[in-house]
């Protein structure tokens, strides 16, 4: 009797074929769900294109021939967008392929087809590193500053090369990105990598505190400076001797302390409020601000020159709808830690494929804070007996992010293949009917007429942002972009 063949778990994996043959896209896609992946099919180049924009993909499965011979250029698509993932192309005449030969590409795997589905599964499992519930398997920078950030994302690695080197210097630093995308969290890694590690982290928010105290909160005062001045009180400054003083907003400052700042970043001392005595100041500055601080220049509500003191060395955080491939990561990560931090038992609930594809494809306005938040609140709510959490749960408890427009739906069961296409599909997803349309004057730019016919596409398809981007031709990233620009 021969031996039973134990085939890989992709559970966690989300896979794009590419095939004008509908009947080897259907029996691939069948057998690699049943191993757990989530798989996404394409027809044509297009579709495959619309895909890789909007959804999140660690590797591509592709026919050399796919749409009329584009199965190359598809790579250079995929690989442009995700440079970490993994491509590969089944043929019926590999290996001796001319063209693949000549291609000189990195493909990670070619298959004659039909493709052996045991074979290609763990060829796959080998390669790819998909985290379905705690973190492993971390290259030298991620396991550096898994204290501080947890990340997989190219785009995040290319941000945050350069934060080893920073935090060895003592010069100032200015972390920007959008709310929520971790600049506290960034501040903290350098400090725990800097010579200054062993001395205080100390935090101030500059759009937090009134502008009558805050001169008094950075550095201090004595007794009797002022009305109500019944000690002396020591200031943020002090506080932070020796270690890192972390200005979070610092576009927030209001400029005539501004410029008392800049004095003491060039002297290197400073006087309590009602002071006399020069105090020198030994430690380290990070600064981090959500606003784009050249605006500020501009309009006249920073001082350039300290803009120029602050900005020595600088990390931008890229928000966490640029950073798709680290949003199952965290929400791994997250959820575990609140299931800990409620003492609840082990094994903790999983997350399903199909929520995963939900989170994926939510905006994320709040970034990295507002996934914490949702994982916390969903941990809390759960009921005991949990063994998965699923979009049902979404749906009950955050019925809100299942109306997002623009979220994953789980296809109906007639329709399950949806996403391969002959023609006639495209135009049924893709159409306007035939008496409906939009007016747009002589005139108008063209920013205004996209705007236009954005809002009119999403009217059509009841705010449906995936399926708006799909009748455009457009990534769905460039659909909210147009939309937060006009709001």
């Amino acid at each position: 009797m021969a031996p039973t063949t134990i085939l890989p778990n992709l559970n966690g994996v989300f896979l794009l074929i590419a095939d004008q043959d509908s009947s080897n896209l259907r029996n691939l896609k069948r057998y690699l769900v049943e191993l757990g992946a989530i798989v996404h099919l394409a027809g044509t180049m297009t579709n495959a294109q619309n895909i890789i924009g909007n959804k999140l993909v660690h590797a591509v499965l592709a026919d050399a021939n796919f749409d009329r011979n584009h199965g190359l250029e598809l790579y250079q698509t995929y690989k442009s967008a995700v440079p970490s993932g993994l491509f590969y192309i089944m043929s019926d005449q590999l290996p001796t392929d001319p063209v693949l030969k000549a291609s000189g590409l990195n493909i990670d795997g070619f298959f004659p087809k039909p493709v052996k589905i045991e074979s290609f599964a763990q060829n796959l499992r080998e390669k790819i590193q998909v985290e379905t519930s705690s973190i492993s398997k971390l290259d030298p920078l991620t396991e550096m500053l898994r204290p501080y950030l947890i990340f997989r994302s190219p785009v995040m690695r290319r941000g945050l090369m350069i934060l080893p080197k920073v935090s060895a210097s003592s010069h100032s630093v200015l972390v920007t990105g959008e709310t929520g995308t971790g600049k506290e969290l960034v501040a903290r890694a350098i400090h725990g990598l800097s010579p200054f590690a062993n001395g205080p982290f100390v935090a101030v928010n500059c759009g937090a505190i009134p502008e009558t105290l805050i001169e008094g909160e950075l550095f201090g005062h004595e007794k009797g400076s002022f009305t109500g001045a019944q000690t002396q009180h020591r200031g943020k400054f002090e506080l932070a001797r020796n270690g890192t003083l972390f200005l979070d907003e610092i576009g927030e400052m209001p400029l005539a302390l501004q410029a008392r700042l800049l004095r003491v970043l060039e002297e290197k001392q400073f006087y309590r409020v009602g002071g006399e005595k020069p105090i020198k100041t030994q430690l380290r500055i990070v600064a981090a601000t959500q606003v784009s601080l050249e605006k500020s220049v501009d309009d006249g509500l920073f001082r350039e020159d300290l803009y120029y003191r602050l900005n020595v060395l600088r990390i931008h955080l890229p928000a966490l709808r640029e950073r798709i491939e680290d949003i199952p990561l965290l929400a791994w990560v997250f959820l575990e830690r609140a299931f800990a931090e409620l003492n609840r038992s082990k094994p903790y609930p999983t997350l399903s494929n199909d929520l995963i594809q939900i989170l994926v494809e939510q905006p994320w306005r709040g970034n990295v804070r507002e996934l914490k938040n949702l994982m916390t609140r969903m941990a809390v709510l759960l009921p005991n007996h949990t063994h998965q959490v699923v979009p049902d749960h979404l749906a009950i408890y955050f019925p809100e992010k299942m109306m997002s427009p623009g979220v994953y739906h789980p296809p109906p069961p007639e329709t399950d293949f949806h996403e391969v296409h002959e023609e006639r599909d495209v135009i049924e997803v893709s159409s306007f009917p035939s008496d409906e349309g939009i007016f747009i004057p002589t005139g108008t730019t063209l920013k205004d007429a996209e705007d236009l016919l954005i809002r009119a596409t999403l009217k059509n398809t009841g705010g449906n942002r995936t399926k708006a981007a799909r009748i455009l031709g457009i990534g769905i990233r460039t659909i909210r972009r147009k939309i937060n620009e006009s709001e």
